[in-house]
């Protein structure tokens, strides 16, 4: 037979509510807690195709509206390559070329000018 006096309750058995202290008093996680299971966040970029947006540029929100015609993916490399490129003085090696990593962004093309914008400076006008 358990010995009850030392036992730490999961939750009150009158009211149903767990015990906040659980954790803290037996050092395991209340088995009677949801499993909180990793959630991203995600979002149909396609919804977004044939909605209305206003850009926000360096002079503030603009007061004309657009439509997005669709979404494009810019993408390039990061790498030592510089411009303008130097000639090399006598005895110098040239450097290899060596990509540090990848750069990814969006933009929203527009229906009536058919310009590109940038993502992160467009306000969506969704219904």
């Amino acid at each position: 037979m358990e010995n009850f006096k030392h036992k730490i309750p999961t939750h009150d058995p009158q009211t149903g509510e767990l015990n906040p202290y659980y954790e803290e008093l037996t050092g395991e996680r209340n088995p009677l807690l949801p499993k909180v299971e990793d959630f991203t966040p995600t979002f149909d970029l396609k919804q977004l195709v044939g909605k209305e947006f206003r850009y926000k540029g360096k002079y503030g929100l603009s007061i004309w509206t657009d439509v997005v015609k669709n979404i494009e993916l810019i993408h390039g490399i990061e790498t030592n390559f510089q411009l303008p490129v130097k000639q090399l003085k006598d005895g110098e090696e040239k450097k290899p070329f060596e990509i540090y990593g990848y750069n990814y962004h969006l933009q929203v093309r527009s229906t009536r000018g058919n310009q590109l914008y940038d993502f992160n400076d467009c306000i969506f006008l969704l219904d």
